[in-house]
């Protein structure tokens, strides 16, 4: 299937998710996050609120344990009209607000995504999706955020997509443009690219 096709078939499945399945899957695959990644190792990581109406993966699981035991900093974006995210630090102070979509956005002053990348640090990037294949190529919601987000990835940096269905043979239409994952976890295993 082409990328427009994977994305209409993938939100349709996983509107049929009831939240029973989007808490226990989610929670699986947190604990596979955390056991098959050396998260020790990451100065930062930046990782995007889900948006529940969509049924995406609870990020909220993984960010609480990461503000609980491990010493980083943690960004989660912003979306601009101009097709920019913001990159905004993440305390379990910080207050957040939905913006028109339903994303759970921050109100705290941000940074480009040229200053997020600007440092030596390892970085992990926990990345929203819809679908991925299986040499890591991925289906977002067509907007192209994390594709110019990530334009300035250095090479200390871990891109890792998360979702609850397996990867497909492959994603028809890619471009020179689409940046590919490193991993993938699914609920029942993580996947290297």
């Amino acid at each position: 299937m082409n990328k427009a096709d994977l994305r209409k078939y993938y939100l349709e499945k996983r509107n049929e998710l009831t939240a029973e399945e989007v808490a226990k899957k989610s929670l699986l695959i947190k604990s596979l996050l955390f056991s098959r990644l050396m998260m020790h190792r990451y100065d930062k990581v930046h990782c995007y609120l889900p948006i529940k109406k969509r049924n995406e993966v609870d990020t909220t699981l993984i960010i609480n344990t990461l503000l609980k035991d491990f010493p980083l900093n943690i960004y989660v974006p912003q979306i601009h009209k101009q097709g920019i995210l913001t990159h905004h630090l993440f305390k379990e102070n910080t207050v957040t607000e939905e913006n028109k979509w339903g994303v759970p956005e921050p109100s705290n002053e941000g940074i480009s995504s040229e200053a997020f990348f600007a440092t030596d640090d390892d970085i992990l990037v926990i990345i929203p999706l819809l679908a991925c294949d299986k040499t890591g190529n991925r289906v977002g919601y067509g907007k192209g955020y994390y594709d110019r987000f990530l334009e300035f990835a250095t090479e200390n940096t871990q891109l890792v997509g998360l979702s609850f269905f397996e990867p497909e043979e492959l994603i028809k239409g890619t471009a020179d443009t689409d940046i590919p994952l490193n991993n993938l976890i699914t609920w029942e295993r993580v996947y290297s690219f």
